[in-house]
């Protein structure tokens, strides 16, 4: 079969799709687009570290004490341990835990002044409009990200 201009059906430039084949198209794309915004989500709200435990899993509470029962659990799985070598190991990292929880104290004020100074000089850089993007990108790290209620005190 040939077009009114005489060229046969393969050589024709203006053929469009048949309504199956961009149905198919449609429904392929759709499927696509749904697996990357499934994948998105996963990683924003379900997973949002895939690098371990979140930030202050090991800090205080009771949150903290379940991690660091997890944490030494899995170690002396992974390392075989008899029970005789895990309580010694234990009253070790019960003592380590004291000795950093000291070191918090002393350098968590520091710390989260330098933090403060550090975002109010970059507050001043950016524009209005690029602080309220500033303040929801803190914000939505700091959801990702909790502090624990322990005596860390107040975000800077």
């Amino acid at each position: 079969m040939t077009d009114p201009r005489g060229l046969p059906p393969s050589a024709r430039t203006d053929q469009s799709f048949s309504p199956r084949a961009m149905a198919a198209v449609v429904v392929g794309v759709t499927l696509l687009a749904g697996i990357l915004v499934g994948i998105g989500l996963d990683r924003a709200f379900f997973r949002p570290s895939h690098m371990g435990p979140r930030y202050g899993d090991f800090g205080r509470g009771a949150n903290a004490d379940s991690a660091r029962q997890r944490m030494r659990a899995e170690f002396a799985r992974q390392l075989h341990l008899t029970p005789d070598q895990a309580a010694r190991i234990d009253t070790i990292m019960q003592r380590r835990t004291a000795a950093l929880d000291s070191i918090r104290k002393e350098t968590g004020p520091r710390i989260r002044a330098l933090v403060g100074a550090t975002r109010a000089q970059i507050d001043s850089v950016l524009t209005p409009e690029q602080r309220d993007q500033f303040r929801s990108l803190q914000h939505r790290h700091s959801r990702r990200f909790p502090r624990d209620s322990g005596s860390r005190g107040p975000p800077a």
